[in-house]
């Protein structure tokens, strides 16, 4: 069995693009657990606010509005988009949107941002996420 440290946590390959409203980028291959492609969908949005706030403050998933359960194991690569829905200090909504074998899955995903502050250590952390994106975008 992995060492849970061993598993990578990035469920992003690529970012194909992005502007003020939108991102674009696939997924890692995933094995069709059943939280990959949330968790690829929640990455997707919290690296556009990440973006959208220039790497000031961090982002998580706050709350899922909307996710539909895939009716079968998503397992390859998936084409996503999150698209910007609404905005306000602390909190970005988005849907976002995955393409499964030519259909279309869409959650609603409510990501929030806070400081960077002692437990999330902006010296460190903003630089890190700042080269994974730069990364994303040209590979």
């Amino acid at each position: 069995m992995k060492n849970t440290l061993d598993i990578p946590f990035l469920m992003l390959s690529r970012i194909s693009a992005v502007d003020d409203g939108f991102m674009a980028s696939e997924s890692v291959a995933l094995s069709g657990k059943p939280h990959e492609l949330l968790e690829a969908m929640a990455q997707c949005a919290a690296y556009h606010v990440r973006h959208l706030t220039d790497f000031t403050r961090q982002a998580f998933l706050m709350k899922v509005t909307r996710y539909p359960i895939p009716a079968s194991p998503v397992t390859g690569t998936v084409s996503m988009t999150a698209a910007l829905t609404g905005s306000a200090s602390d909190a970005r909504a988005y849907t976002v949107t995955a393409e499964l074998d030519g259909e279309l899955l869409t959650a609603s995903l409510l990501i929030g941002t806070t400081p960077f502050d002692d437990r999330f250590n902006a010296k460190r952390l903003a630089p890190h996420y700042q080269e994974i994106f730069s990364c994303l975008k040209s590979a």
